[in-house]
């Protein structure tokens, strides 16, 4: 009985807070209520019966007006009212037969009260959600997800109820593909998402796998690239939508145009799921193509052995200046030393053509200054595949630099 009046007060406060936020919806509440309250003052009977029956709809009220309860958390709360009628109403009863619920009935009761009510903050399902995603939308809202939850700490996502999270990711997943919504294309959608899978995986995870899947197989083809975007950018995604959607995302990786499927590749091929298609697809492209994948959409990984590849069968300056300028160079910082000594070895193992390509010596250079390989055994390794020239060269500039 204690724990119901406890629910019943706290969600008159929660409309009374809503209400002084000029909110439309619980002011129209709060001000029947009080219109009650002063019946009851003034001695009017009706507006005890008035007050009751707001009582007994309180829950139901707060749950389909204001969006504060889903589906099963009405029906705990609605039990609650129900268990507490029992006691507090004696002729409910058979004569002498005292309603007496069990302990472990009243602890449910309890936890539901505060998982439910007395937990949250006082705010609407829908204007929640708006203040969630107002703030998702700034340009300056972080991209990065652990950024993006501190970010959201200072939210209604800091302790929201499951109703909250559900309604956030469609908002999300389907406003990210409507012109209309605040975070139409926003990339940082894809931040949420990801801080909702780590902090509430239980609600989130069984929603964006339908969310998602659904708005990948209705969307148009116009709309499909944004929405491959949005996946890459939380790679576990491929392993929750189903199969069909699964499918149509990896079409897309396989004959899309190239400018729309190369913003997602790097993301979705590190899903393994999809990796073996963006894998097929990497040999298809250009090399000013795949090297715009490289620099900007950072799919160098999966493109590294290609491009090694394409280096190794080089047979002319003008292909090994380009091929270093656009793909290995932009790919220094993640070649190892064995890779590196590979590459230096092309001249010998594959014949490419290497030495006397200028993009050649830029590489060697930087091979040196990084300390990659020491020059001693730099020197030794060019010695034997094709490039005494350059060593020639280095000497000469290590000379001139020590008598200077």
């Amino acid at each position: 009985m204690n724990t119901w009046i406890a629910v019943v007060f706290d969600l008159v406060d929660k409309i009374r807070d809503l209400a002084l936020t000029n909110d439309p919806i619980a002011s129209r509440i709060n001000a029947r209520y009080e219109t009650y309250v002063t019946q009851i003052n003034a001695g009017n009977e009706q507006g005890v019966k008035n007050a009751l029956d707001f009582e007994r709809t309180i829950i139901n009220t707060c749950g389909r007006e204001l969006e504060f309860f889903d589906h099963q958390q009405l029906r705990d709360l609605e039990r609650l009212r129900e268990d507490r009628h029992q006691c507090a109403h004696p002729s409910f009863q058979r004569a002498g037969v005292p309603h007496r619920p069990t302990a472990e009935l009243a602890r449910l009761h309890l936890r539901n009260a505060v998982e439910h009510v007395l937990s949250k903050a006082p705010i609407q399902g829908r204007s929640a959600i708006v203040e969630v995603l107002t703030t998702i939308a700034s340009e300056y809202f972080p991209k990065d997800h652990q950024q993006a939850a501190i970010a959201l700490q200072q939210t209604p996502l800091a302790n929201p109820s499951e109703a909250l999270i559900r309604g956030l990711i469609d908002s999300l997943v389907f406003g990210y593909a409507q012109p209309d919504s605040p975070v139409f294309e926003k990339i940082q959608v894809s931040a949420v998402l990801c801080v909702l899978l780590d902090t509430q995986r239980i609600v989130s995870e069984p929603r964006i796998a339908q969310q998602v899947s659904t708005l990948i197989r209705q969307i148009g083809d116009a709309g499909l690239p944004s929405v491959a975007r949005l996946v890459a950018g939380v790679p576990e995604i491929v392993g929750l939508i189903d199969e069909a959607a699964r499918v149509r995302l990896g079409e897309f990786l396989r004959v899309g145009p190239d400018v729309e499927v190369l913003p997602a590749m790097a993301g979705l091929g590190r899903s393994e799921l999809l990796r073996n298609v963006v894998e097929n697809r990497i040999p298809t492209l250009a090399i000013d193509r795949l090297g715009l994948a490289i620099q900007e959409h950072g799919l160098g990984l999966l493109a590294k052995p290609h491009a090694l590849s394409l280096l190794s069968q080089s047979r002319n300056w003008t292909t090994t200046n380009d091929l270093f300028e656009n793909l290995v160079l932009p790919l220094f910082a993640s070649l190892t030393r064995a890779e590196i000594e590979q590459i230096i070895r092309m001249p010998r193992v594959t014949r490419a053509d290497l030495p006397g390509a200028n993009m050649y010596s830029i590489f060697i250079n930087q091979v040196s200054r990084l300390g990659v390989i020491p020059d001693a055994e730099l020197d030794q390794l060019l010695i034997e595949n094709h490039a005494e020239f350059l060593v020639q060269f280095r000497q000469r500039e290590r000379d001139a630099a020590a008598q200077a």
